[in-house]
């Protein structure tokens, strides 16, 4: 891989990094603030308790989510650092450029991503 395209790589993901840090700090204080505490929403004796439990799940679900993406791309980032960004962790074989380009924290190449997720081992 050439150093003006690992560059590129880099900077998109810093910019990620970045956009994922602010959304997952966001989620950890909506999932940290009292119910019914919304701006705007019901006080806590008029709300759904219900929906109040699905919009707190959904946050949780979401914080995951973007954690782990985060955690994804930070580790890409120390890859970059370490030399060993675009090469399989799996099988050691370069990740192709379509494959990064769609997922730049990518850890593994195609063949190795699907065996895992037919069960195999990457």
């Amino acid at each position: 891989m050439t150093e003006p395209v690992l560059q590129a790589y880099q900077k998109r993901l810093w910019e990620m990094s970045s956009r994922l840090s602010g959304e997952v700090s966001t989620l950890q204080r909506e999932a940290r603030r009292p119910t019914g505490t919304e701006t705007g929403g019901a006080s806590d004796d008029q709300a759904d308790p219900a929906a109040q439990a699905a919009e707190e799940g959904t946050a949780l679900a979401l914080l995951g989510t973007e954690g782990h993406i985060l955690a994804e791309v930070n580790a890409a980032l120390d890859r970059i650092g370490r030399g060993t960004f675009g090469r399989c962790e799996a099988c050691g074989h370069a990740i192709t450029r379509a494959r990064l380009d769609a997922i730049p924290y990518a850890r593994h190449c195609i063949a190795c991503a699907a065996r895992a997720e037919d069960g195999g081992h990457a």
